[in-house]
């Protein structure tokens, strides 16, 4: 569905200059992934690339088996986004949104935009600019839902989403790719929605992608080690990706580490998405980029 292809941006500002290095991934149909990483390490700045509001310097993106460049008309019409700023007239009421934007589409669908405003308790008479943050989020949602799209790409979707509607929004997510023929590109500070819906995580640093890879395999090739304080000092910290020393206790997560499981002095197991993005975020700063590069031939 999708293929990136040694992408690069450069984007500049009065006050700072920010690129995006050379990001290659594929991300096939019936597949949702997560897109991770700390504000400011550029996810939002690839969504727009991959979505044709910024123009790469170089590098190419693949839709559906489309050229972006050649068929962009094409490409858009079968996007379905939810990003920031949001290019919606604020004057606008809901309905108007439909009615609207609904012409630049297709295949849009007025009847289920509609069920989606239902679904997220929105009135299509109230305009835009006087929605809070949550619900222009999930104006968006209901709007990238109703034209047919195959590709959807989700800027931090769960933005000011109580927890029930965030659930709402994995469980539709879900639904989507569940057919084989849509996919979807995510990014969310919220890791638990990652490891509700992500079957890909993709995490990026500094504009670059450190690693792209299945969620279950990611997690396997780490290992959380919880013990006395003076016993995990003893782990070596090649290995260490971050550690967390308390009053009496300790807690890290290592890179491999299965061959603690039969110590005693530790409790050993596997992390979720949310934990790993906890550890990895906290001692990625300094030494991500050695993690990333080695630890795909990890061995216990």
């Amino acid at each position: 569905m999708l293929r990136v292809e040694n992408i690069n941006k450069t984007l500049s500002n009065k006050n700072d200059t920010f690129k995006i290095n050379n990001i290659s991934f594929t991300l096939p149909k019936g597949y949702i992934c997560g897109l991770a990483g700390e504000n400011g390490s550029g996810k939002s700045s690839l969504l727009k690339c991959l979505a044709g509001l910024y123009v790469p310097d170089s590098g190419n993106i693949y839709i559906d088996n489309m050229d972006f460049m050649e068929n962009e008309a094409k490409i858009k019409d079968i996007l379905g986004t939810v990003l920031e700023p949001c290019c919606y007239n604020p004057n606008f009421s809901l309905k108007q949104i439909g009615i609207y934007y609904g012409e630049l589409y297709s295949s849009f669908d007025p009847a289920q935009y509609n069920k989606y405003l239902d679904i997220f308790h929105l009135d299509s008479k109230k305009k835009f600019k006087h929605l809070s943050k949550g619900m222009k989020t999930k104006t968006q949602i209901a709007f990238a839902l109703s034209h047919n799209a195959k590709l959807f790409l989700f800027d931090e979707p769960s933005a000011g989403l109580d927890k029930q509607s965030r659930n709402e929004l994995s469980r539709i997510c879900t639904e989507l790719v569940s057919d084989g023929r849509k996919s979807i590109l995510v990014s969310s500070h919220i890791t638990e929605d990652l490891g509700q819906i992500a079957d890909y995580i993709a995490y990026m640093q500094n504009g670059s992608l450190l690693f792209y890879m299945p969620k279950e395999t990611l997690c396997s090739k780490f290992h959380i080690i919880k013990g006395d304080n003076y016993k995990c000092r003893q782990l070596p910290k090649e290995k260490v990706v971050y550690m967390e020393e308390g009053k009496y206790s300790t807690s890290a997560m290592v890179i491999g580490g299965g061959k603690y499981s039969s110590d005693k002095m530790f409790e050993v197991y596997e992390p979720d998405i949310g934990e790993f993005m906890y550890y990895f975020v906290k001692g990625g700063r300094t030494n991500a980029k050695n993690i990333a590069k080695n630890f795909i031939n990890i061995n216990n």
